[in-house]
C-alpha cells in the first residue's frame, strides 16, 4: 500500500538534514510534490515504518526545560504525519 503523507517545508528540510537517511528515503523525499501549502510524500509501509523510527531517535525533550525543542517538534509532526496517512 502506498501512502501519501503531507510535509511541510521546515519538516522537509529537517529530514534533508538527517545523516544516516537511507538512499531510498531520500529519494522518497526528493520526490516530494508540492500540493498547495504543504508537500506530498508518497511511500510505502515499509518506508513508512523506517521514516518513524529514524525520526523517533531526534524526539527528545531538553533536559533544562522539560519540553520538546523546535527540531524535535518537526519530528515528532512527521512520525505524525506518516500515522495520519497510514489512516491513524
Amino acid at each position: 500500500m502506498i501512502m501519501q503523507v503531507r510535509l511541510t517545508e521546515p519538516m522537509l528540510t529537517a529530514l534533508r538534514q538527517v545523516p544516516e537517511i537511507p538512499d531510498n528515503l531520500l529519494a522518497r523525499l526528493n520526490a516530494a510534490r508540492q500540493d498547495g501549502d504543504a508537500f506530498v510524500m508518497a511511500v510505502n509501509q515499509d518506508q513508512a515504518m523506517a521514516m518513524t523510527e529514524m525520526c523517533q531517535w531526534y524526539i527528545r525533550k531538553d533536559p533544562t526545560t522539560g519540553q520538546l525543542g523546535a527540531q524535535a517538534k518537526l519530528f515528532e509532526g512527521i512520525v505524525n504525519a506518516i500515522y495520519e496517512a497510514e489512516g491513524g
